[in-house]
């Protein structure tokens, strides 16, 4: 009996669609911490910023991560053929998890950081 590929494949995107957006959102998260720890790290170097700013910053980056992995599906989609996009929803979904992924990460930091400060 031949192992059947395909179904394998179908069940493993509808995983990846219906079961682990959670761990993507975490990831997001993870990936602001790392913005935020680094424009932390590089103060010194380049100058400190305002803890807004800071966050901003932060967002920014990350919702630039978010929107450089669309991009990245798109082109492999057309130049491999492959189907990483589902179509507007599944590229929405991404696109509004990563941006609230980052943005409960920081509201949280910020929200921590300001009790700590006072």
């Amino acid at each position: 009996m031949a192992y059947n590929w395909l179904a394998a494949l179908g069940m493993v995107r509808r995983l990846l669609r219906e079961a682990l957006w959670a761990p993507a959102l975490i990831v997001l998260a993870a990936l602001a911490y790392c913005y935020l720890r680094a424009i932390a790290i590089a103060g010194p170097r380049l100058g400190a910023l305002r803890p807004a700013a800071a966050y901003l910053l932060a967002f920014a980056l990350s919702c630039s991560t978010a929107l450089g992995w669309e991009i990245g599906e798109f082109i492999i989609d057309q130049f491999a053929g492959t189907t990483l996009q589902q179509g507007n929803y599944d590229t929405m979904s991404d696109l509004i998890l990563g941006i609230a992924g980052a943005a409960a990460y920081l509201a949280a930091q910020a929200i921590r950081g300001s009790r700590g400060a006072s």
